[in-house]
């Protein structure tokens, strides 16, 4: 009888620890490993995605994946839709006339795209009568009252701020989140894949063969103020990754410089190159707008490059959307304009030479 009961309750242990064992199997996190994104993580389970970007976290339970609805706030959010080929999921968009991608005027016009919004305040209306699963944003606080009312009412919003990341490839890196809510992990680990070996390659050609002759100027005045990366933020990164030796990498900080001309002027005036000029179209303009700016002997030289190369009629530009998933394409141009001669048969894709 006693060897009846101990083989009972060494058959219960057993049995209790084996379901023990598969519920700790089924509720074990993995996480998605990021080299360069700092901004953002995944948490992954047997049933659940969870996503940590912005300060804020969502979570999606695998039944509802892949995602078939989503509206989104963001230009970026819609190139990374579109290089998984999931603009099919596309439902809505804020800002559409400022967006460079041609789909979307095309699907605004035929209607499979709704116009949820601006910067300054969401459709709720729409949204609510059309109710995506998911809404892709960034953590702008004019939207905020928007963003509440709607996750009040079921819909779940994803915050990315892919713009904060301080590595261009960081930026690339957010496509694995798209992979796993659409349902294209494979294409977008081989797109990162890619991407991050051919900005490899490139960058090994510049700094082994680059001479290091050059120095780079960057922006241009906005009202009063010249703002200039300091050499954390991603600007800074892309010119360090093409041997532009920037004027201010020794400056460091999250925040751009807050600069006067005089100040720019001292450090940037034997500049051998200024590049990401911006709302110019040539030399002639730039000078009208700021008669100093032909003092630097980058604009004496017509060393001067705007990334304005792809950019409609209505002023949105390329460079902030697919730039944001090819910094390879960006490099490359980089390259070309400080050393040309490694680059002979590249023609520059997102930057022009202002004439």
């Amino acid at each position: 009888m006693i060897k009846k009961i101990v083989l009972s309750t060494l058959l219960f242990i057993t049995i209790s620890a084996c379901k023990q064992t598969k519920e700790i199997e089924k509720n074990t996190t993995t996480d998605t490993t990021f080299q360069f994104a700092k901004n953002i993580s995944i948490q992954e389970t047997e049933t659940s995605i969870t996503i940590k970007s912005s300060g804020n976290t969502v979570t999606f339970d695998k039944k509802e994946l892949p995602i078939q609805t989503v509206m989104v706030e963001t230009a970026s959010a819609i190139t990374y839709l579109d290089d998984l080929n999931a603009l099919n999921t596309l439902k809505g968009v804020s800002d559409a006339d400022f967006v460079y991608n041609p789909k979307i005027a095309l699907g605004i016009a035929n209607k499979t795209i709704l116009n949820i919004g601006n910067n300054n305040e969401l459709f709720s209306e729409v949204i609510l009568k059309n109710k995506p699963q998911l809404i892709i944003a960034s953590s702008n606080p004019v939207l905020a009252k928007f963003h509440q009312q709607l996750e009040q009412n079921g819909i779940k919003i994803l915050y990315l701020d892919e713009y904060k990341e301080q590595n261009p490839l960081g930026q690339v890196e957010y496509l694995k989140i798209f992979g796993k809510l659409f349902g294209k992990n494979d294409v977008a680990t081989k797109h990162v894949e890619t991407v991050k070996n051919r900005y490899d390659s490139i960058k090994n050609i510049i700094q082994t063969q680059g001479k290091g002759t050059v120095s780079t100027l960057a922006n241009t005045m906005y009202g009063d103020v010249w703002y200039a990366p300091t050499k954390d933020l991603l600007q800074a990164k892309l010119i360090e990754d093409a041997k532009g030796n920037y004027i201010f990498n020794d400056k460091s900080g999250e925040n751009s410089l807050s600069l006067t001309f005089e100040e720019v002027y001292k450090k940037g005036k034997a500049a051998t190159h200024w590049i990401n000029v911006t709302n110019f179209d040539n030399l002639q303009q730039m000078k009208a707008s700021y008669p100093n700016y032909a003092w630097f002997d980058a604009f004496k030289s017509g060393n001067v490059y705007a990334y304005s190369n792809r950019m409609n009629a209505k002023g949105a530009n390329d460079y902030f959307e697919k730039g944001i998933i090819r910094p390879d394409f960006i490099l490359n141009d980089l390259g070309k304009i400080f050393y040309p001669n490694l680059f002979p048969k590249h023609e520059l894709y997102f930057y022009k030479q202002l004439k």
